[in-house]
């Protein structure tokens, strides 16, 4: 069989219903391609499947997926994430909303250190949700405003996201860290700016502060928090001047957080065995579905269908703000279902051939791609974001929670359109690497 439609359409068909009746996302996409590969080439279509899934999975840079995972994974059982929620509410207290305002930069500056939004949402929104219902926060912005920034631990590197992306698009996970960097701030600053512009149209949905804060006890804060931000400026910083690969960066990442915790001795054996473990199951989970991805795009490519997409824009004279609103509202949709690992390598391989015909930047797609996936995960039915911040906190009705974090989303729908227009904010750091 040669139709690309006849065999497309049973792929999709079988994926959905997989999908429905429980399905595992890389079992359903995994026995889908399969199929859409039988299809293709019969049986002896099926002996390529190995020699597919050890190229794909033969690159050095995949050793830094389970060593970032590791090195958040030491963060998180640290108390790295209070000392951050307090420095930033010390030295923010001024500002209308200050609680809300603190959470949103200590998981930026978390997500520096994790690449795991579920991880920076969980570790930071222990401290501060609660602290925030104390103080008489609106339910909605306390389990909001948390749900939200822990997303930016996608965007901010080191990001686990880009090093999947990175592969699919074969493009310098290295360049792809640093392109992070200005829009990760632009995205935080955003969401800072939103909040105290509610809060201060909106001043019973946040108290303000009586106290006091000294510079001294600001200073002092600084403290507890210097050998992690030390750790983000490492990995960082050696990627940037070329000292290291993204690869070695983990290393030194991972090696640098066991340092850490054992300085503020909270190591223990249990701790320990814990931490391979979770790292284990998470890295498992994603080259499993990194397996699958790899076998839909090796159909998808044989059938062709990326040109055949281009080909039928192209015929369209859509203008490029089109094309990039259709590419952004499919990524919304799928995203409302399908978690981020897969989102990223289903879609990639897909949209990337349609983005580079337009003549844009993959490493520029590829950051507004993992936007798309920061929105992913704050947008029912699907948000993990949003049941990690009811788990830590019970009392929160999960639609206060979602009500809080869909405007959110359109602070990231804002941040894409500044990139868009001003693409040299993704693109000079890079240049100048």
């Amino acid at each position: 069989m040669s139709d690309p439609v006849l065999i497309i359409t049973p792929v999709l068909v079988l994926f959905a219903i997989l999908l429905v009746v429980g399905a595992p996302i890389f079992a359903a996409l995994g026995v889908a391609s399969c199929l859409g590969i039988f299809l293709h080439g019969g049986l002896p279509g099926l002996m390529a499947v190995p020699d597919i899934l050890h190229r794909g999975l033969a690159s050095y840079s995949l050793i830094s997926v389970p060593l970032f995972i590791l090195m958040g994974e030491v963060i998180a059982r640290t108390d790295i994430g209070g000392r951050l929620y307090t420095l930033f509410n010390l030295w923010l207290n001024r500002l209308p909303g200050n609680l809300a305002i603190a959470s949103v930069g200590s998981c930026a500056v978390f997500g520096a250190m994790s690449g795991v939004s579920v991880a920076g949402a969980a570790t930071i929104g222990r401290f501060s949700v609660p602290q925030m219902l104390k103080r008489g926060y609106a339910g909605s912005l306390a389990g909001g405003s948390v749900a939200a920034a822990g997303a930016l631990a996608l965007l901010i590197p080191p990001s686990i996201g880009f090093v999947l992306y990175g592969e699919m698009a074969d493009q310098s996970i290295g360049k792809l860290f640093i392109a992070g960097i200005v829009p990760g701030i632009l995205v935080t600053c955003l969401m800072m700016l939103y909040i105290g512009v509610l809060v201060s149209f909106r001043p019973e949905m946040a108290p303000r502060e009586a106290a006091t804060i000294t510079w001294r006890v600001r200073f002092g804060a600084l403290k507890g928090v210097w050998a992690a931000l030390l750790l983000v400026f490492l990995v960082l910083g050696t990627i940037y001047v070329g000292i290291a690969t993204p690869t070695e960066a983990a290393g030194l990442g991972a090696g640098g957080a066991f340092l850490i915790a054992a300085a503020h001795r909270q190591l223990t054996i249990q701790t320990v065995l814990e931490i391979f473990r979770s790292t284990a199951v998470t890295t498992g989970m994603i080259l499993l579905i990194m397996v699958a991805a790899l076998l839909f795009g090796y159909i998808i490519t044989r059938l062709m269908i990326p040109q055949a997409i281009v080909t039928w824009i192209a015929e369209a004279n859509y203008p490029s703000w089109v094309v990039l609103l259709l590419i952004l509202l499919f990524l919304l949709i799928i995203g409302m279902f399908l978690d981020i690992v897969s989102i990223i390598l289903i879609a990639t391989p897909i949209l990337l051939p349609v983005v580079t015909a337009m003549g844009l930047s993959p490493i520029w797609f590829g950051v507004v791609m993992i936007i798309a996936c920061e929105m992913a995960v704050i947008t029912p039915p699907v948000g993990l974001n949003l049941y990690v911040i009811k788990g830590i906190a019970p009392d929160l009705h999960i639609n206060d929670i979602i009500r809080g974090a869909l405007p959110f989303v359109l602070i990231e729908i804002v941040a894409i359109v500044i990139l868009t227009v001003f693409p040299s904010l993704v693109l000079w750091l890079p240049s100048i690497m």
